[in-house]
C-alpha cells in the first residue's frame, strides 16, 4: 500500500440498530491499481472467473438430492438451571498491529441475572487473542468439547478448531486459508493475513443460531454482549449440534433464554414477539426488517446470505421527494420481477410453457439478493472492494454495469429480465456507499466517463441527503402500512406453495431451504458445483410464518409517538407556578416519569431539588401535567428542618431552601457544562478546586462518591444516553472515559419484563450491569485516556450505542475516539467549536460561538449543513430528538459579554457534493430566516432549516432544557427564575381516555408519594 495514502474501511463495531455507521483506518488498504476491467493489463492475468450462473441455463441436480423435508431444531433443547456467575477479567489485545492497546479491565456480573436485552454498556470490552494451543489457566476450568470448524471472516474463511470449556469459547486457527468460497488459499505459515486465535468469554455470549453454509445447516453465529458477533461452520449438522450443546451445557449466564427452547426460526418469531412490537409502533421499520432477517438465517458474515431490504421509493425523477404522495412509492404487495405489468407477462408465460421432470416451475431465473448483488452496491467500501475484486478473478467488471446510478438501477430492475434485486441495509443509513473514500479507479464506461460518485436522483442533494430521506421514506406511515405485504413475499405465507404462485413469487428452486440434501449428492464435483452455483445466484431466507403477517397500527393511535416534534405547532406553554420554590434558575435538569430533578447555576456547590411529577395527566387546573414541589431543608430564617410538599401559605420564596452539594469549586467553570443526571437520579458533578467528579444524590444532595483522575480541574462532562458511560473533559487537555455502574438495590424494580428484540438495547438491563457488589463503586475508570487536543477541553458527548466519544476544545478541530479502544479514529480538522453533541443516527452538531455558526457533520467527517447567526447572541443549549433527526437550540437575546439584539437572521448553507468530495468550492443554497430572541428552535438535523420556533418573553434567556424519555413535553428553565412546560394539552387526554378505557382509576400523584 501507499504509505502516503489514508485509506479507510468499514468497522464492523454496529450498533443496537446492527447499523455500522463508522470507517475505520485501513492500514493495509490499496488503490487496487489496474483492477479496472478496461485497464490494459498482461494478457495472462486476464482471466473470467465470474461464478455467478444463470438458474435457467444450469444443469439439473441429481433426482435423489431433492428434498422437501426441513431439519427440525428442536432436538437441540437443552435444560439449563444454575447459571455460573463468574466474569474473569479479559486480557485486551489488539488484531490491528498498527495500533496500540487500551485499558484493560477486570469486572464482575451480578449472578442473579436473567435479563435477555443488551445494552452498549460493554463497548470497551473486546474478544482477545490466545496463544497457540490454548490450556485452561484455571483449576476449576475444563475443556468440554473440542472440533474442527471454519470461521468466516469477510474476506476469507479460516479453518481451525473450535473448543468450549466451562470458562471460554476458544478458536485456533491453522495456517491454511480460504476465500469466502472454501477455496484453499495458503499453506503458508507466513501468510500476510494469519488470523491470531480467539478467545471469549462464555459469560460474554448473549444469542446463538443456527445458520446454513454452502447449503448445509451446519453453522452458528454466536452474538456477544458487545454486539459483536462470529460465524462458525462445523461443515455437518452433527458437528453444529455438538457445538451448540456443548455451549448451553456451560450455562452462559446472560444467554437468551428464547435460543435455549428451540433454534426454528418460527418459533423464535413467536418467542421473541417481534412482530407484535412493531405492530405497536415498538421499534422501527428498519429495526424490524433487520431482526427478521438475522432470525430467517441472513448474516452480515456471509456475503452469500446478507441481509435484505425492499425498494421502497418509485420515484427518481422528480426534482423534490413527496412521501405524503403514495405514487411515490414502490408496490409492497408485489416482487420486484411483477412490478412492471409489460414484463411480468413474459415471466408467467415462461412459467406456464416451462417443462421439466425434474425442476419444479419457477417465474425468475434471478434472485432478488445473491453475492453478486451485495457487492453491486457496496462495491466503493472496504472490505467489499477487494471482495468483488476476488469474486471476479482480479478485476472489477466492466464499468457499465457496476452501480453508477440509483434511477438507472430501479430502471434496471423493472425492465432486464434477469434483473430482480432488491436492497441491501446500508442504503439506509451509510452515505459513504454512494462515494469513493478511497479514490479507487473502478473504470470508464463505453460513453467515455468516469465511474466514480453514485448518481443521485435530483431530488437528493447529496448522498447523506439521500440516505436521510430514503430512510424516512422507508419509516414513513405509507411504508408502515404496507410493508406487513412485502414480509408475506419474502419471509412469510407468499414465499411458498400456492400464495407464492398467485403473487408470482416463485424462484428457482435449490434456492428454497430444505429443497436440496447436498450431502445426498455423491459426485464431489456435482457436489461443490452445487455449492457454488446456489452461493453466488442466491438463496432465498427461512420461512418465518405460513399465515398473513399483521398489519401495524395507525400512527395516529399510537400514543408514544405522538412526540413535541410530530406537530410542534399544537405546543403550549405551561408556567409551574411558584417558581420560587423549584431551585430556579437552572443549569441542568432532568425529567423522568415521575420527577424533575433541578440543579442550579451553583454548581459544583450547587443546590439541588427534586419535584415530584406525572406528564400527560391533567391536574384539572388547566394545566395538562400534575407538579408537586420538593422537599426544603433549613429555612433561611431558621424555620422546620424539614418540609415536604409544603402548601402555598405561610413560605416566601428566600424562605424555601433546598440541599446544598459540599464542594471547592475551581475558578472559571461554566457550571451548565459540568453537571449531568444520570436516569437514576443521581447528580455528577465536575468543575471542583481538587479535580476530582463527584456523584451526588438528588435527595439531600450528599456525595455519594469522588473519583480523581484529571491532572486539572475538569471543565466539562457528559452522560451517554443510557448513563452506562460518562465522558470528562479538563485543562489539562484529556478526555478520559469512565463507566457508570447502577447500584444493585434498585435495579429490581426497573427491569422491563416485556420481551426484548434479540439486539434490543436496554439500560436496565442487569445483564450488563457490570458492577463488584462487594465495593459498590458507581464510577469505574477511567477505563480510558482520550488525547489529541492541545488546549483546554470546552466541550464532550459520548454515545454508548454509536460507540464513540466527540469532544472539542479551544484548539482547532474536532476529536473522535472510538469507546472500546480509545483511540482517535478521526479528526474533523479546521473545525472550531465551543459545543458539540451527538445525534442517535451519528450526526454531530457543533456551534463555534466567535464565528456564530452552527454546523453538522456524520461521524465520518462529511459536512453535512451549516447555518450563520451573523449578530452577537449566544446558543445556550442544544439537545437532540431520541430519534436523532430534530435538534432544540436555545437562542438567549445577549451574548456572554451582556451584549443584546432582537432578532437573529440565519443564513442556512446546506452542503452540496462539492463539500463531500473537496471540502471547498461548494455551491450553497441560501435562504434567510428571522428567528427572535429569547427563543427556541426546532431545527432539522440533515438540514439545519428551522422547523418551528418557541418564543419566549424578553428577559426569559434559556439557562437549561430538558426532554422527558417519550420526547412528548419539554422543560425550560429561565433566567427570570421561570419553569416553562411545553407540551401538547391534546395529548393528556387521549392518554387519560385510554386509561379510563382500560379501567383505570387515577388519583394523582398519591401512588408516587412515600
Amino acid at each position: 500500500c501507499n504509505p502516503e495514502r489514508v485509506f479507510w474501511k468499514l468497522d464492523f463495531m454496529e450498533s443496537s440498530l446492527r447499523m455500522r455507521r463508522c470507517l475505520r483506518r485501513n492500514y493495509r488498504g490499496s488503490a487496487h491499481f489496474g483492477a479496472a476491467a478496461n485497464y490494459e493489463d498482461d494478457p495472462s492475468a486476464k482471466h473470467d472467473a465470474e461464478r455467478v450462473m444463470n438458474a435457467s441455463n444450469a444443469s439439473a441436480l441429481a433426482v435423489e438430492a431433492i428434498s422437501a423435508g426441513a431439519l427440525n431444531e428442536d432436538d437441540e433443547h437443552a435444560r439449563i438451571d444454575n447459571r455460573a456467575s463468574d466474569f474473569d477479567g479479559e486480557q485486551q489485545e489488539d488484531h490491528y498491529p498498527r495500533q496500540s492497546g487500551g485499558a484493560e479491565l477486570s469486572v464482575q456480573v451480578p449472578s442473579e441475572s436473567h435479563d435477555t436485552s443488551t445494552s452498549g454498556r460493554d463497548m470497551a470490552e473486546d474478544p482477545s487473542a490466545v496463544g497457540l494451543g490454548y490450556v485452561p489457566s484455571e483449576l476449576d476450568e475444563r475443556i468440554m468439547l473440542e472440533l474442527p470448524c471454519s470461521m468466516l471472516r469477510p474476506l476469507r474463511v479460516v479453518r481451525g478448531t473450535f473448543q468450549i470449556t466451562t470458562k471460554r469459547i476458544n478458536f485456533i486457527a491453522e495456517n491454511i486459508e480460504a476465500n469466502s468460497c472454501g477455496d484453499e488459499l495458503s499453506h503458508n505459515p507466513e501468510v500476510k493475513y494469519q488470523e491470531k486465535n480467539r478467545s471469549w468469554l462464555i459469560s460474554s455470549l448473549h444469542q446463538i443460531y443456527s445458520r446454513r453454509y454452502l447449503l448445509r445447516r451446519s453453522a452458528l453465529e454466536l452474538f456477544m454482549l458487545d454486539r459483536a458477533n462470529y460465524f462458525f461452520d462445523f461443515g455437518t449438522s452433527e458437528g453444529r449440534r455438538n457445538a451448540y450443546r456443548a455451549i448451553v451445557h456451560a450455562r452462559p449466564p446472560h444467554l437468551n433464554n428464547i435460543y435455549l427452547a428451540t433454534q426454528r426460526p418460527d418459533q423464535l418469531l413467536k418467542r421473541t414477539q417481534l412482530m407484535e412490537r412493531w405492530a405497536r409502533w415498538e421499534i422501527s421499520n428498519f429495526e424490524y426488517l433487520m431482526q427478521l432477517n438475522m432470525l430467517a438465517g441472513r448474516s452480515y458474515n456471509d456475503i452469500t446470505q446478507y441481509p435484505v431490504f425492499p425498494w421502497i421509493l418509485a420515484d427518481y425523477t422528480s426534482q423534490s421527494l413527496d412521501l405524503s404522495n403514495p405514487s411515490s412509492y414502490r408496490d409492497l404487495s408485489k416482487p420486484v420481477g411483477a412490478l412492471n405489468p409489460e414484463r411480468l407477462k413474459k415471466f408467467q408465460e415462461r412459467y406456464s410453457s416451462f417443462d421439466d421432470p425434474v425442476i419444479p416451475k419457477f417465474h425468475y431465473g434471478s434472485h432478488y439478493s445473491s453475492a453478486g448483488t451485495v457487492l453491486y452496491y457496496l462495491v466503493r467500501l472496504e472490505p467489499f472492494t477487494t471482495l468483488s475484486i476476488q469474486l471476479q478473478g482480479g478485476k472489477f467488471d466492466h464499468a457499465d454495469r457496476m452501480f453508477s446510478d440509483v434511477g438507472a438501477t430501479w430502471d434496471g430492475v423493472l425492465e432486464d429480465m434477469s434483473d430482480v434485486k432488491e436492497l441491501v441495509p446500508e442504503l439506509f443509513y451509510l452515505p459513504e456507499v454512494l462515494t469513493n473514500e478511497n479514490s479507487i479507479d473502478f473504470g470508464t464506461t463505453q460513453l467515455g466517463e468516469k465511474l466514480d460518485f453514485v448518481k443521485l436522483p435530483p431530488w437528493a442533494e447529496n448522498p447523506v441527503d439521500f440516505i436521510h430521506k430514503h430512510r424516512m421514506a422507508l419509516e414513513s406511515e405509507h411504508v408502515s402500512a404496507h410493508l406487513h405485504e412485502w414480509i408475506d413475499l419474502v419471509f412469510g405465507y407468499k414465499q411458498r406453495g400456492k400464495e407464492a404462485i398467485a403473487a408470482n413469487n416463485v424462484f428457482f428452486y435449490i434456492t428454497y431451504e430444505g429443497t436440496v440434501d447436498i450431502d445426498k449428492i455423491s459426485d464431489p464435483l456435482q457436489q461443490r458445483a452445487t455449492q457454488d452455483q446456489i452461493a453466488y445466484f442466491g438463496q432465498t431466507p427461512s420461512q418465518l410464518l405460513t399465515v398473513p403477517h399483521v398489519k401495524r397500527m395507525p400512527l395516529a393511535e399510537v400514543l408514544h409517538m405522538q412526540t413535541i416534534f410530530r406537530n410542534p405547532k399544537e405546543l403550549k406553554p405551561f408556567v409551574v407556578p411558584m417558581s420560587g420554590r423549584c431551585n430556579l434558575p437552572a443549569s441542568a435538569m432532568h425529567a423522568s416519569s415521575d420527577s424533575v430533578i433541578i440543579v442550579d447555576m451553583h454548581a459544583p456547590a450547587a443546590y439541588v431539588a427534586q419535584h415530584k411529577w406525572q406528564p400527560n395527566t391533567p391536574d384539572g387546573q388547566g394545566a395538562p401535567f400534575l407538579f408537586q414541589h420538593g422537599k426544603a431543608t433549613t429555612s433561611s430564617s431558621g424555620g422546620a428542618l424539614m418540609r415536604m410538599f409544603r402548601g402555598p401559605t405561610g413560605a416566601s420564596s428566600d424562605d424555601w431552601q433546598f440541599p446544598q452539594a459540599l464542594a471547592f469549586p475551581a475558578s472559571g467553570i461554566r457550571s451548565s457544562a459540568v453537571v449531568a443526571i444520570t436516569s437514576d437520579k443521581e447528580i455528577v458533578t465536575g468543575g471542583h478546586a481538587d479535580n476530582s467528579i463527584r456523584i451526588i444524590s438528588a435527595d439531600g444532595a450528599k456525595t455519594l462518591e469522588t473519583a480523581v483522575g484529571h491532572c486539572a480541574p475538569v471543565t466539562c462532562l457528559a452522560l451517554s444516553s443510557d448513563s452506562s458511560y460518562l465522558v470528562t473533559g479538563s485543562r489539562d487537555t484529556t478526555v478520559l472515559l469512565w463507566r457508570i455502574h447502577r447500584m444493585v438495590t434498585s435495579l429490581s424494580a426497573n427491569v422491563s419484563e416485556a420481551p426484548s428484540t434479540p439486539t434490543s438495547t436496554s439500560s436496565n438491563a442487569l445483564a450488563n450491569i457490570i458492577a463488584d457488589k462487594s465495593r459498590r463503586r458507581h464510577i469505574e475508570g477511567p477505563i480510558h485516556v482520550l488525547q489529541g487536543h492541545l488546549r483546554e477541553v470546552l466541550c464532550c458527548c459520548v454515545s454508548s450505542d454509536l460507540g464513540i466519544v466527540v469532544s472539542c476544545s479551544q484548539s482547532s478541530d474536532v476529536l473522535l475516539h472510538s469507546i472500546r479502544r480509545g483511540r482517535l479514529i478521526r479528526r474533523l480538522i479546521g473545525v472550531e467549536a465551543h459545543a458539540v453533541c451527538l445525534s442517535s443516527d451519528g450526526i454531530i452538531m457543533a456551534w463555534n460561538e466567535t464565528l456564530c455558526t452552527l454546523s453538522t457533520f456524520t461521524v465520518n467527517g462529511i459536512v453535512v449543513a451549516s447555518v450563520e447567526l451573523p449578530f452577537s447572541g449566544s446558543i445556550s443549549c442544544m439537545e437532540v430528538s431520541f430519534d436523532g433527526h430534530t435538534a432544540l437550540v436555545g437562542i438567549n437575546s445577549c451574548s456572554e459579554e451582556g451584549s443584546f439584539g432582537t432578532n437573529r437572521s440565519w443564513q442556512s448553507k446546506q452542503q452540496g457534493n462539492e463539500t463531500l468530495s473537496t471540502g471547498s468550492n461548494e455551491k450553497l443554497d441560501k435562504c434567510r430566516l428571522d428567528v427572535p430572541s429569547p427563543s427556541i428552535c426546532f431545527l432539522d438535523l440533515y438540514t439545519l432549516k428551522v422547523l418551528h420556533i418557541l418564543k419566549l418573553q424578553t428577559g426569559q434567556d434559556i439557562t437549561a432544557i430538558a426532554l422527558n424519555k417519550d420526547n412528548t413535553n419539554l422543560l425550560v428553565s429561565t433566567m427570570d427564575k421561570q419553569l416553562i412546560i411545553f407540551t401538547d394539552p391534546a395529548l393528556s387526554l387521549k392518554v387519560v381516555d385510554q386509561m379510563l378505557k382500560l379501567g383505570w382509576e387515577g388519583d394523582g400523584l398519591s401512588p408516587l408519594i412515600k
